[in-house]
C-alpha cells in the first residue's frame, strides 16, 4: 500500500455540513433520512449538549393519514419515559417544518454493531435483549404497540445501552382492540400481519423481538429473500433453521417466540421468566418499570436556569416540568440534568440542599420532593398548545385539523398514569386482604 499523501484538491477534506439555527439549536451533520425529512445532529446552544433533531417537512406530508402518523409519534413519545426508549425533549412547530428534538444516542444502530461483529456472543445478546424487552414491555403496559421493531430502530449509547427509536408506525390500543394495517419491515413482520387478518398488536412486537434475538445470535435473519412474495411465504410457513452453535436454552426461547400461531406464541411476561433470559448474562436484570416514578425536580438546576436566562420564570419552568410539557424550558432542564448526571453519576437528591434553592425561588418543597404552590402561583396557566399545525392542504379552511386538537393529550396521559397507579394499589390491597384472610383461616383451624 502506498504511504504517499492523497492527491487532489478535495481529498482528505472534511465533508461540508449545512449549518442552520432552529430556536435554541444549531443543526449539523445528517444522521439519517426518513420519509418526511432528515435526522440531524444538533447542538443545544444554552447547554452545549448534543441532541438529535428529526426535521419533518410539511410539504412532504401529503395527506391527513401522514399527518396523523406524525402526530401519533409525538403523542406516543410524550407518553413514554423509560431508560431503553429515546427521550423526546422538545417539539418545535414552524410554518414549514415540525422539529422533534430527542436525546442523541452516539454509538449508532444495533444493526451496524451486529454486522461489525459478525454475530454476538450470547451473554452480550442477552444483555441487549433484556433491555429491548424492558422497553417493549413498558410500551405495552401503556397500551402502545411499536409495530416497527428491527435492528435499525434500536440504537446504542456510549455505555452500549439500548434505546428504541422511531414510533412513526406505533398505535395506542383500546381494550381488546385488534389492528389491521400491515406495516413495518417485511423481514420482521409476523405471519398474522402478512395474512391480512386483524391482529393483536403486542404479539406482533413479540415476534419482531424473536427475529431480533435470532439475528443478534446467528448474524443473519431467520427469514430472508430478495423476492417479497417468497419472503412472505417463508414467514407464514414459520420454517427456519437454527445453527448448531446456538445454545439449547437460546434455541428453546427462539422456537417459543417464532411460533406462527400468536395464541401459542410465548408472551413477554413468560419471556422474562425463561432460563436463557435469566441466566445467559451475568449482569443484573433490568428493573422492569411498571409505573412512572413521580417527577422530582432538581431546584438547583431550575435556579441555575433562572440566573443564567433572566427572562425565564421559575414558576413556568416548574409548572412545565410538573405537567409533562416538551418545550424549550423543559428541554434545557433535562439536558442540564443529564449533563450533571454524566459529570457526577453518584450525586443524589438531598432535601436540605434542594429546599434551600426552592425557597430562594419562592417554592414550598416537601421532603418527598412534591411542590406546594403558593396562592396565585398556578394562576394564568399557559394555554396548552396543539402538537403541531396541520399543513394547509388538508386543513379545510377551518384552522386546526382534527388531528392537531391534541391539547388534551397530556391530560389523557396523566389520567392513564393515574389509572395504572390505581390498579396497582387495588392489586396490592387485594393481596394484603387475601393474606389476612388466609392467616385468619389458619388461626381458626
Amino acid at each position: 500500500m502506498s504511504e504517499e499523501p492523497p492527491q487532489g484538491g478535495n481529498q482528505g477534506q472534511a465533508e461540508k455540513v449545512h449549518v442552520k439555527r432552529v430556536s435554541n439549536y444549531i443543526t449539523g451533520k445528517q444522521l439519517g433520512r426518513g420519509t418526511f425529512g432528515d435526522v440531524r445532529l444538533a447542538t443545544h446552544m444554552i447547554t452545549g449538549e448534543r441532541v438529535a433533531m428529526k426535521i419533518l417537512e410539511k410539504e412532504k406530508i401529503k395527506c391527513e393519514d401522514d399527518f396523523r402518523r406524525v402526530v401519533r409519534e409525538i403523542q406516543v413519545l410524550k407518553l413514554l419515559k423509560n431508560p431503553n426508549i429515546v427521550k423526546l425533549l422538545e417539539v418545535i412547530d414552524t410554518p414549514r417544518h415540525i422539529y422533534l428534538v430527542t436525546d442523541f444516542v452516539d454509538n449508532g444502530e444495533l444493526f451496524a454493531y451486529v454486522v461489525q461483529n459478525k454475530r454476538l456472543k450470547e451473554d452480550q445478546a442477552c444483555k441487549f435483549f433484556r433491555q429491548i424487552v424492558n422497553g417493549v414491555h413498558y410500551c405495552h403496559l401503556r397500551k402502545v404497540c411499536h409495530r416497527d421493531l428491527k435492528l435499525e430502530n434500536i440504537l446504542l449509547d456510549s455505555q452500549l445501552n439500548v434505546k428504541i427509536i422511531d414510533f412513526g408506525l406505533s398505535n395506542v390500543l383500546a381494550k381488546d382492540y385488534k389492528l389491521k394495517t400491515a406495516c413495518g419491515s417485511p423481514s420482521y413482520a409476523s405471519p398474522e400481519m402478512l395474512s391480512q387478518k386483524k391482529y393483536d398488536g403486542p404479539m406482533v412486537d413479540v415476534w419482531a423481538c424473536g427475529v431480533i434475538l435470532f439475528a443478534m445470535i446467528c448474524g443473519y435473519l431467520p427469514f430472508d429473500d430478495d423476492d417479497l412474495q417468497k419472503l412472505y411465504k417463508k414467514i407464514i410457513s414459520g420454517i427456519f433453521k437454527i445453527p448448531s452453535f446456538v445454545s439449547p436454552q437460546a434455541q428453546d426461547l427462539i422456537m417459543k417466540i417464532l411460533v406462527t400461531d400468536p395464541s401459542k406464541r410465548i408472551p413477554l411476561l413468560e419471556i422474562m421468566k425463561h432460563p436463557w433470559f435469566l441466566e445467559a448474562c451475568a449482569d443484573p436484570i433490568p428493573k422492569f418499570q411498571e409505573i412512572d416514578p413521580p417527577t422530582v425536580i432538581d431546584f438547583k438546576i431550575v435556579y441555575t436556569m433562572v440566573q443564567t436566562l433572566q427572562d425565564w420564570d421559575a414558576v413556568k419552568i416548574v409548572k412545565a416540568l410538573s405537567t409533562n410539557r416538551h418545550n424549550q424550558m423543559t428541554a434545557t432542564y433535562y439536558l442540564l440534568s443529564e449533563k450533571r448526571q454524566t459529570e457526577n453519576p453518584d450525586k443524589i437528591w438531598k432535601y436540605d440542599e434542594q429546599a434551600h434553592y426552592a425557597k430562594a425561588l419562592g417554592f414550598n418543597l416537601q421532603e418527598d420532593g412534591t411542590v406546594i404552590f403558593e396562592p396565585g402561583q398556578m394562576d394564568n396557566e399557559d394555554k396548552k398548545e396543539p402538537v403541531a399545525e396541520a399543513p394547509s392542504c388538508f386543513n379545510d379552511n377551518q384552522g386546526q385539523s382534527e388531528y392537531t386538537k391534541t391539547d388534551n393529550f397530556d391530560d389523557k396521559a396523566e389520567l392513564e398514569k393515574k389509572r395504572l397507579e390505581k390498579e396497582r394499589i387495588l392489586e396490592e390491597a387485594n393481596k394484603q386482604k387475601k393474606q389476612v384472610e388466609e392467616k385468619q383461616e389458619k388461626n381458626e383451624e
